[in-house]
């Protein structure tokens, strides 16, 4: 006869036992609007359009590569200046697959510009992810990698921004009240 321990323990070892299928890439489009916006001591923040990536890199995403790269560089961004102007720029943005391989390149650059448009000063940003064999031919393995490669570059462009051209970022106002406790949120279950 089985003890209650074990019978109450035997959910938990058949999850544990129990082999877990691929990560899926999260519902909904690719958005950074969840993340503190990086505030800058300029007037305006330039996203540039299209130019510098191949055209057709990635055509396995919605959205591009480079699309992606933009939605970042928007969605983290914040003009709150007076003068002066940030030029965000995707430097690179490819997303390529060769037999069984998925390979992602991303890059970004933002310029710190005077008003009379001297470069004041710059940060460039670069991620890049692979996968192979099967994790590469499942269905939305593009998608996956895309977010997974976006992710780091995101983390990569906020470090070198505080590192490099901490001087243009702005600190925020007076903390509101009940800012930087600690709680609790459940999180939805799978």
């Amino acid at each position: 006869m089985p003890t209650r321990r074990f019978v109450l323990l035997l959910p938990l070892l058949a999850a544990a036992c129990a082999r877990r299928g691929p990560a899926e890439p999260p519902p909904g489009p690719i958005s950074y609007t969840h993340l503190m916006r990086l505030p800058l001591n300029v007037a305006t923040v330039e996203i540039a359009p299209e130019g510098a990536p191949p055209a057709g890199a990635g055509r396995e995403t919605s959205p591009s590569p480079a699309e992606a790269v933009r939605i970042m560089g928007r969605d983290r961004l914040e003009a709150v200046g007076s003068t002066g102007r940030a030029v965000f720029t995707v430097t690179s943005a490819s997303l390529q697959r060769d037999r069984a391989r998925l390979s992602c390149l991303l890059g970004c650059r933002l310029e710190i510009r005077s008003s009379q448009g001297a470069r004041l000063g710059f940060v460039e940003a670069q991620a890049s992810r692979v996968v192979t064999g099967p994790e590469a031919e499942r269905p939305r393995a593009a998608d996956l990698l895309l977010r997974r490669t976006m992710d780091d570059l995101n983390v990569e462009f906020e470090f070198q921004l505080r590192r490099n051209l901490k001087d243009w970022l702005m600190t925020a106002g007076p903390v509101p009240q009940g800012a930087g406790e600690v709680t609790r949120e459940e999180l939805p279950r799978p």
